[in-house]
């Protein structure tokens, strides 16, 4: 592996994969001390560095600088294959920092595939899963359908990602009402409380800081537009919608006469 052929690895993995150089540049030098230990043995002191600028190779061994056309050799060898691994463990890695970020998001992909079990969801460069029992009861899922979601779990499988997804979580109601209805989004109108049955009924509780604003009817929509691409998601998820108040007397007959 020649100095260009190293800056074409690090330059190609941060254009299309979107990997930061410098991961990249670190999971080389790490397969190298790999490389190198195999011939060295486990005991070994290595230290490897690559030239952020030229693409030089350089390391040494327990102190004793290594040769470059030895380090040429044992990476034609065996540093190769220990360089895809820890590529792909650095895409890896890239992709669970960009999803972590998504934690308590709703996110939307597509079906791949649902076999009456565990349903596929297709996130881009990720493959999602979507267990039975985070999905909203009754509801079924077909291929090439796009569907919304809370992410719920992210971590590493293997040299994978695993990313679950939930449509029965409460924050998928939160994030649905914040997309459709823009008061919320502008801070405008604010969801005080919320509780949820997922696939049976959910019940919102809103307030507005802006008395010339109807909190209620600006949720439900001109002839409840916003309200039903809401209930339509939630595969006709019933929806309460009821006017907050800080004095339970008043909050109790709102909730007991709910706009829907």
């Amino acid at each position: 592996m020649n100095p260009n052929e190293v800056l074409r690895i690090v330059d190609a993995l941060h254009r299309d994969k979107n990997i930061d150089p410098e991961i990249v540049f670190r999971a080389i030098e790490a397969a190298f001390v790999t490389a190198v230990r195999r011939k060295y043995g486990e005991e070994a002191e290595i230290e490897i560095r690559i030239d952020r600028s030229t693409g030089e190779i350089s390391g040494n061994c327990d102190g004793n600088e290594l040769d470059p056309g030895e380090l040429g050799r044992i990476a034609a060898q065996t540093a190769k294959q220990v360089i895809i691994q820890k590529i792909r463990e650095a895409e890896r890695d890239a992709l669970i920092e960009e999803f972590q970020q998504e934690l308590d998001q709703m996110v939307s992909g597509t079906i791949t595939r649902s076999d009456g079990g565990a349903t596929t969801v297709s996130l881009g460069q990720v493959e999602a899963i979507l267990p039975r029992g985070e999905q909203i009861p009754g509801e079924s899922h077909h291929a090439n359908e796009r569907v919304r979601a809370i992410v719920i779990e992210v971590k590493p499988q293997g040299s994978r990602v695993k990313v679950v997804l939930s449509r029965t979580h409460i924050r998928l109601v939160q994030r649905l009402f914040e997309q459709e209805i823009p008061e919320i989004a502008d801070e405008v109108i604010t969801i005080n409380n919320l509780s949820r049955e997922p696939g049976y009924r959910s019940k919102v509780a809103v307030s507005s800081s802006d008395q010339r604003v109807d909190c209620v009817g600006a949720c439900v929509g001109v002839r409840g537009n916003r309200i039903k691409n809401i209930v339509d998601e939630l595969a006709g998820e019933r929806i309460d919608i009821v006017r907050w108040d800080d004095d339970p007397e008043v909050l109790i007959p709102n909730a007991l006469q709910p706009a829907e």
